[in-house]
């Protein structure tokens, strides 16, 4: 049997060389990666050796990070809180030991001297609410609003004005939440005055510099800027118009005249004091709006058919704003307001000078400037302007300056139009049913007596003052002080005694409506105190109330004052009740998150973090890997005269 001949691959050296070589540099890699692994604790130290797991380790790291700003936010937020309701504390602590003293002092058992000392101490409590008010955490101060690095309470002649922000400061506790974490000022105390309410519709016309945004549109939406289109039929066909550049009406007016031009159009637009008019020629328009556009709508000028009448588009109810001319107000018959008004803020007084004033602008930043701690504003339906009382413990009254500026824009504050159930900070006019209320003696010595049953207004007791003097023939004449403010009796009697104005059967009617008094000759007449200031109706006006009837010796003003307090310290006690329960929010959310960041942790851990005991096993495979390399390495690279030989 033939043996056939065994032919014998020859391996070449370099190629066991190279083999060899690439077996150790894997083996090496393995046992670096695993060394690398044990050092650092890691799954993986670059995304290359796990994509997946490196992706999704780096999305809860961004997680993680975006919670562990909440957990600051929330700290901070908790923090201020808490801070917060410490000094909410204080204060409520405070207005209770006020309303004790108030409460010891109601009645006739207390005698004068008793009274002005606990107007003392009540004058210190206001002290102590100040300087809570002022109190900081944190460097920055907690009841001044947004602005947290400015004293929000400063003390002045007419009483503690503030000057902080009324806005919140938000903490953004997740994603898309927003939290509240503070208290402005106005709000803790009550510091900014109810309004002295414009009562008059200043109703502005639609001008040429009249703002689009300044308008409510036909349909109440405002004026969406668009394009609509003209046409007109037989002539110049459709002719689009594009108002979405036009910043007031008059641009509106000039790119729809500019569009008909281009076009060789015949119709003109043009305004009139209430909105648009679109004139035809010789040719019909029709107007619309173009597709689900609502422009042509918003300008009150659609057209169900084509007409050769004028299209008169429809009320575009301007609002009142800072830019508004004063000669475009009252319906375009202007407001002169050359002679100026008069502010009175406690004791302190002045007249506003407006003679150079022609817009709303003006007439606001002259009232802000006036120095009397008040601010002015147009009010949020856009019809008149209030005006603000910044100061607590102090009444801002305004009057004219020798002419109507006040009664025009509708903030005299003792006006003939002035409900009496608002006069006294609410508490109206007390009077007798069925009986007199005032008594007026003219200097001649006669004299008439004045029934307010049923009056409602101050024009209706004026009214009724001259009605009665007029039926028992005396010469005095109620109207209402030309400079300044209040109800104003004149005598044109030509007596030489007294003028006076008192109660008549027990009532307290005179000294609601602030009448009360007596001049002597040769004065001929008697003005009322407005009672119909505006105020800060807070805690602090409340102490000022109660300091002043202690040192009037009044019982009844006493009472008023601590009746005062009661209810404010009801109305404080409620927010404080909201600061705590944001305060408990905040706690809670700040568990919530905290388990969430944890949970967080976990999950990235069990993705990223080494198992230890599989990592030394890999570990060790990889030394043994590489010993055997190498030691196989040695014996294949142990060549012999046989492996030259073959």
């Amino acid at each position: 049997m033939a043996i056939g001949s065994i032919n014998m691959g020859r391996v070449t050296s370099t190629l066991k060389t190279e083999s060899l070589l690439a077996s150790l540099r894997r083996n090496t890699a393995e046992l670096f990666v695993g060394q690398n692994r044990l050092a650092s604790g890691r799954r993986f130290s670059t995304p290359s050796e796990d994509p997946g797991g490196a992706a999704r380790v780096l999305n809860m790291s961004e997680i993680l990070g975006e919670q562990s700003q909440f957990i600051k936010n929330i700290r901070h937020a908790s923090n201020t809180l808490d801070a917060t309701d410490s000094a909410m504390a204080d204060v409520s602590a405070l207005i209770i030991d006020a309303q004790a003293i108030a409460s010891q002092n109601i009645g006739s058992l207390a005698s004068a001297e008793e009274r002005a000392a606990s107007a003392e101490l009540i004058a210190a409590i206001r002290n102590q609410l100040v300087a809570v008010g002022n109190r900081t955490f944190d460097g920055r101060y907690l009841f001044a609003g947004r602005d947290t690095d400015k004293q929000p309470f400063i003390e002045t002649i007419n009483g503690v004005r503030y000057v902080g922000d009324t806005g919140d400061i938000f903490a953004r506790t997740d994603v898309d939440e927003l939290t509240p974490i503070n208290l402005p000022g106005n709000v803790l105390f009550g510091a900014l005055s109810s309004q002295v309410q414009g009562r008059v519709d200043l109703n502005p016309i639609v001008a040429a510099e009249t703002r689009l945004e300044d308008l409510n549109g036909a349909t109440q939406l405002g004026v969406r800027r668009g394009s609509f289109q003209i046409v007109e039929d037989g002539a110049a066909g459709v002719v689009t118009i594009d108002i979405t550049s036009a910043d007031t009406a008059g641009d509106v007016v000039d790119l729809i005249n500019e569009a008909a031009t281009a076009a060789g159009a015949g119709f003109t637009a043009a305004l009139t004091n209430n909105g648009l008019t679109i004139n035809p020629v010789a040719t019909p328009i029709s107007i619309r709006d173009i597709s689900t556009g609502a422009t042509a709508g918003d300008l009150g000028i659609t057209t169900a058919a084509p007409t050769s009448a004028a299209v008169v588009g429809g009320d575009l109810g301007v609002s009142l704003s800072r830019t508004t001319p004063l000669a475009a107000l009252m319906d375009g018959a202007g407001l002169d307001v050359s002679a100026g008004l008069t502010i009175t803020n406690g004791n302190a007084s002045t007249t506003i000078d407006l003679s150079t004033a022609t817009s709303i602008q003006d007439i606001l930043n002259a009232i802000d400037n006036s120095g009397m701690s008040v601010k002015a504003t147009v009010n949020d339906t856009g019809t008149g302007i209030n005006v603000i009382n910044m100061s607590s413990g102090s009444d801002v009254t305004i009057g004219e300056n020798g002419g109507t500026v006040a009664s025009a824009l509708g903030i005299r504050t003792m006006d003939l139009d002035i409900p009496l159930a608002s006069l006294n900070n609410g508490r109206g006019v007390r009077i007798v049913d069925g009986e007199t209320d005032l008594l007026i003696t003219a200097k001649n010595g006669t004299s008439f007596e004045v029934n307010l049953d049923g009056l409602l207004t101050v024009g209706e007791v004026v009214d009724a003052i001259n009605i009665e003097a007029a039926g028992a023939g005396v010469g005095i004449l109620a109207d209402l002080q030309s400079v300044g403010t209040g109800i104003r009796l004149t005598d044109s009697t030509g007596g030489t005694g007294p003028l006076s104005a008192g109660r008549a059967n027990l009532s307290f009617a005179i000294d609601d409506l602030g009448l009360t008094g007596t001049v002597a000759d040769p004065e001929t007449v008697i003005v009322s105190r407005d009672v119909n200031g505006a105020r800060a109706n807070g805690v602090l006006t409340a102490l000022y109330d109660l300091e002043r009837a202690l040192l009037a010796d009044d019982s009844q003003l006493i009472t008023f004052a601590a009746e005062d307090v009661d209810k404010h310290l009801v109305g404080f006690n409620e927010a404080r009740g909201i600061v705590g329960a944001r305060g408990k929010s905040m706690r809670d959310r700040q568990v919530q998150t905290e388990s969430a960041v944890f949970a967080t942790e976990q999950l990235m851990s069990e993705i990223r973090d080494l198992d230890y005991t599989e990592a030394v096993t890999r570990f060790q495979q990889a030394q043994t890997a590489l010993q055997a390399s190498l030691l196989t390495g040695s014996q294949l690279l142990n060549t012999s005269l046989l492996d030259f030989l073959r």
